[in-house]
């Protein structure tokens, strides 16, 4: 997974101005054209609510909760790009700027990942659709508890309205099921101790949407949390109806609290299934429910190619999202993504923006899928990655990449540019995209390392500064699965406190300086965090600040 990411972000490098590679148009069975195109984002995480909704709800997220990638997802970028007649042109915007913490010199450049293909022109292919619904106990829950608590899905507010998880997971099914047409077959399996066939793999004019809501309305929690076997199910379900000459795609949405506790639950054993899956055409989509929701689990499985996965904020904001991002979700159109770097002046230091933010090292990189994804007038949602540039010693800040990559017809296609980076001062930023990708990956590396050490602190494994959040113990059930997660009640240590009091300042300029009025909800996090604003917090006086973002 380390190789993945440097892979996208690397592709970040290709082009310094405009989008032209070697050869020709790649085709890949639309319509290219300049204007009006879609855009292309990573896949794995496609939003950032889960650290947000655990905030609001008094709890400290898990540090997989937040990633660049997923936080990219909720912002729309100006990505920089020229003209373009490929469905994949990476364009480049470089910066030079001062951490606000450390005061430390750094050197980015951001991708844009823009694509030829028309907005006009773009349309999903037929659809196999399989629904994999969780049905065990824990999906009785109310959305904004934790289940292993030991509530025993009692409404914390005692309201008989409260949401449920089970509600929600049953009205995002209905809100994608809804999205589909005459001729997509949809099926549908619940699994709970075992898997169950709610509804077999036909065509939507032949089921009835008044059926596939009636059946998803019958849905009831109750049991153990099988996943491996809701997995087999579905599989068997899609191999009973493929046609190796048909051009449908097929997809499986898991949506679930991702808390497995029977059956298969190594998640490199769970990544290697969805793999095979993938490598015969199927591919795979989680949605997550709950606060409680397990982004670990989840994020190994993002590895896969074709993988990509959303969280539940609410049923109306998910029907919303898939109103317009439905046929997005779906349609997968880059894969392979390889990116060799030949440079004697840079190294790349850290990524964001990937399916993995770990920083990678070698002189080949891989990721696996690029998604469309939607525009707001000249700005794409989520179409960008960053890359943080090292100079190493006297070397010029020079760096030669050649990417190849494979459309949706299974074409190989190759592009070579060189990127210069020399005679740059901070602040500088090409773009509005690049300095919003920069700013946005310091509140995600500052968010997921202060959950990281919240929660190492919590488990006695001491107070040092974890890096990335690797190897952050989770708490979970008492005897019970290493994915069943309990609460931890939100915290901020004095060092933690001290750096966010800082990052607010320069997160506040950054918004000022954007006119992004999206930025708000997570600079009142940050500034929530930094003052001790949430219920029930503790007053103390914050300690030293600490050195840099992460």
């Amino acid at each position: 997974m380390r190789r993945m990411a440097l892979a996208v972000a690397t592709a970040a490098l290709l082009v310094t101005a405009g989008c032209s590679g070697m050869g020709g148009p790649d085709g890949g069975g639309f319509a290219a054209n300049g204007g009006g195109s879609v855009g292309l984002a990573a896949g794995g995480a496609q939003d950032a609510h889960a650290f947000r909704e655990n905030i609001d709800a008094g709890y400290v997220p898990q540090p997989t909760d937040m990633t660049a990638a997923g936080l990219y997802h909720d912002y729309y970028f100006d990505t920089g790009n020229g003209s373009c007649d490929r469905t994949f042109c990476p364009s480049a915007s470089p910066a030079v700027s001062r951490d606000p913490l450390s005061n430390e010199t750094e050197y980015f450049t951001t991708v844009g990942l823009n694509s030829g293909i028309s907005q006009a022109a773009f349309e999903r292919p037929k659809l196999n659709l399989v629904v994999v619904v969780d049905t065990s106990s824990s999906m009785s829950n109310e959305m904004r508890r934790y289940y292993y608590d030991g509530d025993e899905g009692t409404p914390s507010d005692g309201n008989p309205e409260t949401v449920r998880k089970m509600q929600a997971a049953k009205q995002a099914v209905t809100a994608m099921t809804a999205r589909l047409n005459a001729s997509d077959r949809v099926g549908i399996v619940a699994y709970d101790d075992s898997a169950r066939v709610v509804q077999e793999l036909q065509r939507v004019d032949e089921t009835g949407q008044a059926r596939l809501t009636d059946r998803v309305d019958s849905l009831r929690a109750d049991g153990g949390t099988n996943l491996d076997a809701g997995m087999q199910t579905a599989v068997e379900m899609a191999k009973r109806r493929a046609d190796p000459e048909s051009d449908r795609a097929t997809r499986i949405v898991y949506v679930t609290d991702a808390m497995p506790n029977t059956g298969q639950t190594d998640e490199r054993a769970l990544e290697e299934r969805l793999g095979g899956h993938a490598a015969n055409g199927i591919h795979s989509t989680f949605v997550g429910v709950g606060v409680d929701f397990n982004s670990g689990l989840v994020e190994q499985l993002n590895a896969v190619e074709g993988a990509n996965h959303y969280t539940v904020r609410s049923a109306e904001a998910f029907r919303e999202r898939m109103d317009e991002g439905f046929q997005y979700m779906v349609t997968p159109l880059v894969f392979d993504l390889r990116v060799q770097v030949q440079s004697d002046g840079m190294d790349v230091a850290r990524v964001h923006g990937t399916p993995d933010a770990n920083a990678t090292s070698g002189e080949v990189m891989h990721v696996n899928t690029l998604f469309p994804s939607r525009r707001e007038g000249n700005r794409t949602e989520g179409s960008v990655t960053l890359v943080e540039l090292e100079p190493t010693g006297d070397g010029p800040k020079r760096a030669t990449l050649v990417a190849t990559y494979r459309t949706r017809d299974g074409e190989r296609h190759r592009t070579t540019r060189t990127v210069d980076l020399r005679d740059r001062e901070p602040e500088f930023f090409a773009t509005t995209g690049v300095r919003k990708a920069v700013a946005l990956a310091r509140y995600a590396e500052l968010g997921r390392s202060w959950a990281a050490y919240e929660r190492r602190k919590a488990a006695g494994r001491g107070p040092t500064t974890p890096a990335e959040g690797d190897g952050i113990p989770a708490l979970t059930a008492t005897g019970g699965s290493e994915w069943e997660q309990r609460s931890l009640d939100l915290q901020v240590s004095p060092v933690y406190r001290a750096r966010f009091d800082r990052f607010a300042d320069y997160f506040a300029r950054e918004k000022q300086a954007l006119g992004a009025e999206r930025m708000e909800r997570d600079l009142e996090i940050v500034r929530t965090l930094a003052n001790g604003t949430w219920s029930g917090a503790p007053t103390v006086t914050p300690g030293e600040p600490g050195e840099g973002v992460a």
